[in-house]
């Protein structure tokens, strides 16, 4: 995956953005109309569920989908207030609109971006 896929407006995206840094996690919302991001943790069962729900999501919307490995960015999980994962959340104009916790349909989800 790569991270240029996180910038730009409007594009479509294959594939969930793994995300590198803070930094780039910011970067990435004030610079998209819309953002998914996806809190999980690689040992997390749900999470496992909701991957391939959003990996074909991504196809289908004109939104980046950002991948937050809440064991790695803790603190990016601790500042959005994840407290159970997966976590999905809609940011629009850098603000969160929407947020879903457990495993959440791909439907449900482009709802929420329209």
């Amino acid at each position: 995956m790569s991270s240029d896929a996180a910038s730009g407006g409007g594009a479509k995206t294959d594939g969930i953005v793994d995300v590198e840094s803070a930094e780039s996690f910011h970067e990435a919302v004030a610079e998209n109309d819309q953002v998914v991001v996806d809190y999980f943790a690689d040992w997390c069962g749900p999470c496992k569920q909701q991957t391939p729900i959003l990996e074909e999501l991504s196809g289908m919307i004109d939104a980046p989908i950002l991948g937050v490995d809440t064991d790695e960015h803790n603190g990016l999980a601790a500042e959005a207030g994840v407290r159970s994962i997966p976590t999905v959340a809609v940011y629009r104009d850098g603000e969160e609109i929407e947020r879903f916790v457990g495993v959440t349909g791909a439907d449900t989800i482009r709802a929420a971006l329209e």
